[in-house]
């Protein structure tokens, strides 16, 4: 019996097995993932019926064989079912939950990084507010080691719906003194104090918040949300491979 139930742990981990991921792997993997699975996990993995794919440790502290298993076969005792997927699409939607919690830069994903840099350099402006290594503006968030502090569908969604969610201390604001002065930026930070606010320049001003007769939040994103329009599918590609590239402590 020992010896059956051994060779069926060898056949389920042997089936999991594949090669190094590749970038066309997570790439379909993501279209079958929003075909088969988002129903439960929501369009972003983020949760809805199921679990939050992103934020839950069961998947970052799971070996690829593991998860292999659990899309396969199903968890006992919870809604997650079996499926039918063969062992290649399977393998495919692993790869992609893998990426939704893996740094980006460990992930491999299509497109043309040197393209991309032109792109982020050139035509998409994105230095007007973000630096890598100290070149560009000051206005957004430093963007030297995003492919290690992001998964790839965070970074995606920031080129394109950047204000789906905003980043900590970037919140666009106006600030109305009572000197009549208004200035307008993002909020980088408030105490019951003062106001940090950062302007389209990167000049820091701090105000006292016995100064301000008002303040508001205001919608959106600083962050252009066109580049669906204004870039082709494959610059936004190009651009996004760029990004996850992006990491102070390079390759391992």
């Amino acid at each position: 019996m020992r010896i059956i139930v051994l060779l069926f742990v060898l056949t389920l981990t042997a089936s999991a097995q594949r090669a190094a991921l590749k970038a066309e792997d997570v790439a379909a993997g993501r279209q079958v993932f929003m075909t088969s699975c988002s129903g439960c996990h929501g369009l972003t993995g983020e949760g809805g019926r199921g679990p939050n794919l992103m934020t839950g440790r069961a998947v970052s502290r799971s070996t690829d064989e593991v998860l292999f298993n659990a899309i396969k076969f199903g968890l006992a005792g919870t809604d997650m079912p079996p499926t039918n997927l063969p062992d290649g699409k399977l393998w495919q939607v692993m790869a992609y939950v893998r990426a939704l919690v893996a740094p980006a830069f460990e992930i491999p994903v299509e497109g043309d990084e040197k393209a991309g840099a032109a792109i982020y350099f050139g035509k998409g402006g994105c230095t007007k507010c973000h630096a890598i290594a100290g070149q560009g503006g000051l206005s957004g968030p430093d963007l030297t080691s995003i492919g290690h502090q992001r998964p790839l569908n965070l970074i995606r969604e920031a080129v394109l719906d950047p204000a789906r969610r905003i980043a900590p201390g970037y919140q666009r604001a106006t600030l109305h003194l009572k000197s009549g002065q208004s200035l307008n930026g993002v909020l980088r930070d408030y105490t019951t104090y003062e106001y940090t606010l950062q302007d389209a320049k990167g000049d820091l001003h701090f105000v006292k918040a016995t100064d301000v007769s008002d303040s508001r939040l205001l919608p959106g994103s600083p962050m252009p949300s066109n580049y669906k329009d204004s870039l082709t599918a494959t610059e936004r590609r190009d651009l996004i491979k760029f990004l996850t590239r992006q990491s102070a402590r390079g390759a391992n």
